[in-house]
């Protein structure tokens, strides 16, 4: 092939968009838009490569973050050409590529996200094209690819799970001469649907970016789609997978068979799975990635390696400071401090302490202030004593040596008189009964609360009547009102049993030792 013969082929080949559409060339080889920097990366804040990672909610401040990807790709564009001797000869047309990804992301609010991406191509070099004159021709040349901006909402924003919809614009500003642009220079749109979400060691995520246009077969549009998994160690490193797959359309030769429903486009497909371990410190993410490429769309690479440095981190707006009253300059604010206007103590919740007479931490509206007690909100009985523990305070209590119920304090069947128990109705068993019914339990557990209150009380007797009762039965009766004065926890010393031959059957009288 001579000079002006292998720059002629050249130049046809730039003219059919890069890649020759001959029925018998090899693996990517049509006419197509498609460029060679398919690869889009996630959004900054992503702890993954490709797909959407999980994203801290917060309600205040704006998040950030920035992102620099190096890419290195192995024969990511191949072609077959006629030889000298007629057949169709392999060739690579960019043997080894370098990109680097340059990307940021902005976050007003915590249902919104802001994205902006741009691929640059910083080295190419492929295959000589022209082996007989010895004409060494390279692949391509440095340049900017794509310019991509995308906005997405989030509906859902959990640690466990968020979903995020929204759409990414491909501007046609990238370089031809590079392979980061097809000669058409189509603006590009694909829907956006990605989710999301983490546990304490593991991240998951999954991204589906739809282009509408691929639908009507137009050149160079895709359906793309990642997912991600990755488990932590510790708090700093993490190993992951990311399967990436994605489905081109592009315009065939009309002799070709085509796709039906896609007019006379066809499809390529590009499958690249990759493993990733990562390094976090702080705000910091550094990444590295690689993987194998299978599929016969360009920009597909036989073997792909990726290096990501991402920071993050959320700006939470200062705090306005206001400065309280503090009248009494005791370093405890006024509507904190009990006595305002009197320098106190913090422990005193701000009075002095000639104001706590009684030691029970209450200065205001103590209403026994020689007496300590606890705080009630009824101001009649705040910081007053409590003699028989009923949560009822004495100034307010009209039985204090008896325990009761609210409102009035006192027991609801069992009084003490005059050294004895008024029980009402009296405490009783049935006739033939072994059991006191629930009430005369009831009143007997008050005897016991009344006991307990009195600590001047020694002891108490329980008569049990056993005028014309069988002694079986008596005695079953006075083992019941034992058991269930052991399970009041009364000690045994305090109270003494006795079947009273004078009391008549089934009757039981309480009254206080002589």
């Amino acid at each position: 092939m001579t000079r002006s013969a292998s720059t002629t082929a050249i130049g046809l080949l730039f003219a059919a968009g890069v890649f020759g559409a001959s029925p018998s060339a090899l693996g990517q080889t049509f006419d197509s838009a498609i460029r060679l920097d398919q690869l889009q990366p996630a959004s900054a804040g992503s702890p993954f490569v490709r797909a959407e990672g999980p994203r801290e909610r917060f309600d205040a401040g704006v998040g950030f973050a920035a992102r620099l990807i190096g890419e290195y790709m192995l024969e990511p564009l191949k072609a077959g050409v006629v030889g000298t001797t007629g057949a169709i000869e392999p060739v690579s047309l960019v043997k080894h590529a370098g990109l680097v990804h340059a990307g940021g992301q902005f976050s007003p609010n915590h249902w919104l996200n802001l994205e902006l991406n741009v691929p640059f191509a910083v080295y190419e070099k492929g295959t000589p094209i022209d082996s007989v004159n010895g004409e060494q021709l390279p692949a391509g040349k440095m340049g900017v690819g794509d310019i991509r901006v995308g906005a997405h909402v989030l509906p859902i924003n959990t640690r466990e799970f968020d979903l995020q919809l929204g759409a990414r614009f491909w501007a046609p500003t990238g370089s031809e001469a590079a392979y980061l642009q097809g000669p058409s220079r189509l603006f590009r749109v694909e829907a956006v649907v990605a989710a999301a979400g983490e546990t304490d060691r593991f991240l998951y995520g999954c991204t589906l970016g739809i282009a509408p246009m691929w639908f009507a077969g137009r050149d160079g549009d895709r359906l793309a789609a990642s997912c991600a998994g990755a488990v932590r160690l510790g708090s700093v490193v993490q190993f992951g997978v990311e399967p990436h797959v994605a489905a081109f359309t592009y315009r065939a030769d009309p002799s070709q068979k085509t796709l039906a429903g896609l007019g006379d486009a066809r499809l390529a497909i590009a499958f690249e799975p990759m493993g990733s371990v990562g390094f976090r410190t702080g705000d910091f993410l550094v990444q590295v990635a690689g993987g194998a490429g299978l599929g016969d769309a360009p920009g597909t690479a036989v073997a792909r390696g990726m290096v990501n440095l991402t920071y993050a981190a959320r700006a939470v707006p200062p705090t306005r400071v206001v400065e309280e009253s503090d009248r009494d300059v005791d370093g405890i604010a006024d509507r904190y401090d009990a006595c305002p206007d009197e320098a106190g103590t913090e422990e005193r919740r701000g009075c002095p302490e000639k104001r706590d007479q009684d030691g029970d931490s209450i200065v205001e509206g103590d209403a026994c202030p020689n007496d300590p007690g606890a705080r009630y909100d009824d101001p009649k009985a705040n910081g007053c004593p409590d003699r028989d523990n009923d949560h009822i305070a004495d100034p307010v209590d009209q039985c204090q040596t008896e325990p009761g119920a609210e409102p009035a304090g006192c027991p609801k069947y069992a009084r003490l008189k005059d050294k004895a128990f008024v029980v009402t109705p009296p405490l009783a068993f049935g006739q033939t009964s072994e059991r006191l019914g629930s009430t005369q339990v009831a009143s007997l557990i008050e005897i016991v609360r009344t006991i307990r209150a009195n600590p001047n009380i020694g002891s108490f007797v329980v008569k049990v009547g056993a005028k014309g009762a069988a002694s079986k039965l008596t005695d079953a009766r006075a083992a019941g009102i034992r058991t269930l004065l052991n399970e009041q926890n009364l000690e045994t010393n305090r109270y003494e049993l006795v079947l009273d031959d004078k009391l008549a059957n089934g009757n039981v009288e309480v009254v206080l030792a002589r």
